[in-house]
């Protein structure tokens, strides 16, 4: 059975990231999930401490969530990254998840990636409450890039645009059938 991550980085309860994780868990098939929650979890920023250099697999030395996730991270099949747009940028949660990654990177290994599992999916899903979704889809495009270093070889961005109230995001159809598309895609 594939597994797939899910990182809803929103702090927001009963936001749109956390209608659209719901969905997604509802619409992804055949797989089991960990649904990881920034606002219930410890992740401290990456120390730049370089403890994870030199290591044949990816770890951090840091004993938070997040430390414990690099792991499954590691073995997924999938990984979904759920942010709100906050000043034309992921939320600083987010950031701190991704540069937590940073465990992952290695200019010696082939793709400068110490992933031990190849051929992942991942997906950057992001929500704003207005400004130019065309602006952010770039953004989030040239964001999901560093998914290649855990592993990623597929990657799929989508914005949520005009969806500021919480679960706004529903009443937008086209939108909804995006996601929808993400979670086939996922359960391929």
């Amino acid at each position: 059975m594939k597994k797939v991550i899910i990182v809803d980085a929103s702090y927001r309860t009963g936001g749109n990231s956390d209608y659209i994780t719901d969905k997604l868990t509802k619409e992804i098939k055949g797989t089991e999930f960990n649904v990881f929650r920034l606002k219930e979890k410890t992740v401290n920023p990456c120390h730049g401490c370089d403890a994870c250099k030199g290591k044949p697999t990816a770890a951090c030395v840091q004993k938070d969530d997040m430390g414990a996730l690099i792991p499954e991270i590691d073995a997924c099949d999938a990984m979904v990254l759920i942010t709100p747009i906050y000043f034309g940028q992921m939320s600083g949660q987010a950031k701190q998840f991704v540069d937590r990654l940073y465990c992952f990177f290695d200019p010696t290994a082939p793709g400068a990636a110490l992933a031990s599992k190849r051929g992942k999916k991942a997906a950057f899903i992001c929500t704003c409450g207005g400004g130019p979704v065309d602006v952010y889809t770039k953004y989030a495009e040239e964001s999901a890039g560093s998914f290649g270093i855990m592993g990623a070889d597929e990657t799929k961005v989508f914005v949520c645009g005009d969806a500021n109230p919480p679960a706004s995001c529903a009443a937008h159809e086209d939108d909804m059938k995006a996601i929808s598309g993400i979670a086939a895609w996922l359960s391929e």
